[in-house]
């Protein structure tokens, strides 16, 4: 019987001693620790490259320092050359697909018109627009968005609205806010939601985030100075000019008092600067929430309900309120609502409908 031919093994036969042990492999060249080295780099280079504008966003939203200014340096020449060679064209493609698009950068506030003190605010004699009266079919379309202490305000509206013809969407989005745009560019949001909803009546809440200093297009300005308290106020108009519309009617829910001394602190020219610019606008309002979640001027974390009964309307964290704290500060919101937006009358005329329809079936089937 003929043994089968073995295919040949990469062996030194120089070194197999006869066939009695087996042959020793031959050695792996082995590369070069520079060499290696060098592929590397040029590997984290191509990546750094392809990736670059996502770099330059992450490098943007990192707190204030001598870090992010260096890694706004390296970074800010990565997405220049990147985009020079067009090669964040392929990540951007993905982005696309995938709905996952950088979030754009912050618009300018330079040319921003602002209400300057002591201008006084609009004096109208036009009458208000005559809204529509909703159905089932039609309800009213309601936007809740801001940071994050909006986060029990669309609960709390849908809750104080039950049985009204209303539709309430929310976009809140923790850890943001006016100060930093680079973060998450709030007018752009605000503006693609309009164009996305078309919602009539908006509902914002923005400050928890924004006791921190602002970059402009002229530098850095500290918090409290005369130079943040303007900008903060470009900044509010911005927004609100991002909302403004025909047959719309916007409220700015006011910042609660808090536990926060940073907070506090410049917490005073936030609400200026929020009740200055809506002055100006005879279709927005303003929510003083203070008077309503500390009724005697301090903070607390329970208040006491007409029954007696004593109700915590805080979070712990000394910021936030809760869904009960949430319903007592939509309260200003939704009496307004439902007069405006003739919610009332929506609900008697689909009674009257539906008692019409029930008669007729009555009157039919006899």
């Amino acid at each position: 019987m003929t043994e089968p031919d073995l295919p040949p093994h990469d062996v030194d036969h120089a070194h197999d001693h006869g066939g009695v042990f087996p042959g020793e492999p031959v050695p792996r060249r082995r590369v070069p620790a520079g060499q290696a080295l060098v592929v590397v780099l040029v590997a984290l280079l191509v990546g750094s490259l392809l990736n670059a504008d996502r770099l330059a966003y992450t490098a943007r939203t990192q707190p204030f320092g001598w870090q992010r200014t260096w890694a706004m340096r390296i970074t800010g020449a990565l997405e220049t050359t990147s985009d020079t060679l067009r090669l964040n064209r392929p990540r951007r493609f993905l982005a696309g697909l995938a709905d996952n698009e950088d979030p754009p950068p912050p618009d300018p506030t330079s040319g921003v018109e602002i209400v300057r003190p002591g201008a006084g605010g609009v004096t109208t004699t036009t009458r208000p627009p005559e809204f529509r009266v909703p159905s089932e079919d039609e309800p009213v379309r309601i936007l809740v968005a801001g940071d994050s202490l909006m986060g029990f305000i669309g609960p709390a509206l849908v809750n104080e609205l039950d049985g009204y013809p209303v539709d309430v969407t929310e976009d809140w989005v923790v850890a943001t806010g006016l100060a930093r745009p680079d973060v998450l560019n709030w007018p752009a949001q605000l503006r693609a939601d309009m164009a996305q909803l078309d919602p009539e009546v908006v509902v914002l809440g923005f400050g928890g985030n924004d006791m921190q200093d602002m970059a402009t297009e002229t530098g850095r300005v500290a918090v409290g100075t005369a130079a943040w308290k303007i900008e903060y106020q470009r900044r509010v108009a911005q927004v609100l000019n991002a909302v403004e519309a025909p047959h719309r009617t916007v409220y700015w829910i006011g910042l609660p008092q808090t536990a926060r001394d940073d907070i506090e602190r410049v917490a005073p020219a936030q609400a200026e600067a929020v009740r200055a610019e809506i002055s100006a606008r005879p279709w927005a309002h303003y929510v003083d929430t203070r008077t309503i979640l500390s009724p005697d001027g301090t903070y607390t974390m329970y208040l006491v309900d007409p029954d007696g009964t004593e109700v915590k309307v805080r979070e712990g964290d000394g910021v936030h309120p809760n869904l009960a704290g949430a319903t007592r500060m939509v309260g200003p919101v939704v009496d307004a609502v439902i007069d405006e937006r003739k919610l009332a009358e929506a609900v008697a005329r689909a009674a009257a409908a539906t008692t019409t329809t029930i008669a007729t079936s009555t009157t039919g089937g006899g």
